[in-house]
């Protein structure tokens, strides 16, 4: 159990959650999380000097998520490996791929497939706000060896490290 919910709410909760992320990755720009998701955290201002991070840097590294909404991941090891159009990787138990668009400091996911395993109900509370969390991405920074995903208003969703 997570958060204090049996498996069958989690069951009920994935039932209704997944098709709802099938649709926001096909319906534009989503205005806001899920009634009762956890909020994203406004993304720390860098204050350093760092050489200049292009989507290039991005395409080449596999990443780790490390933080996803504001918790850590650790009931899992979600994954994202970036292409010049193309996304894939695993988001804690099942397997995901689609497009993605990079263009200068944005980076915004197409509709994503994903293999439909049975999950530990930890292990799939974390998959599903990653996948909440690429839904929502609207532009990435970098902060050291961190790639932060943003959302439209530069609130912090996911940071990842290279794997």
């Amino acid at each position: 159990m997570i958060s204090g919910y049996s498996e069958s709410a989690w069951k009920r909760i994935t039932a209704i959650v997944a098709p709802a992320l099938v649709i926001a990755g096909c319906a534009g720009t989503p205005e806001a999380p899920a009634t009762g998701e956890t909020q994203p955290q406004q993304a720390p201002a860098t204050t350093t000097k760092e050489p200049p991070v292009t989507a290039k840097t991005l395409t080449d590294t596999s990443w780790l998520a490390i933080n996803i909404l504001g918790k850590p991941a650790s009931a899992a090891q979600s994954t994202l490996s970036l292409g010049a159009d193309e996304v894939n990787g695993n988001a804690g138990c099942n397997e995901f791929r689609g497009n993605v668009e990079i263009d200068g400091k944005r980076l915004r996911f197409g509709a994503l497939a994903t293999t439909r395993k049975m999950c530990a109900p930890p292990v799939n509370g974390q998959e599903t706000v990653f996948l909440e969390a690429l839904s929502l991405t609207h532009s990435w920074q970098r902060t050291g060896d961190t790639l932060q995903l943003l959302d439209e208003s530069g609130a912090l969703l996911v940071d990842l490290q290279p794997r």
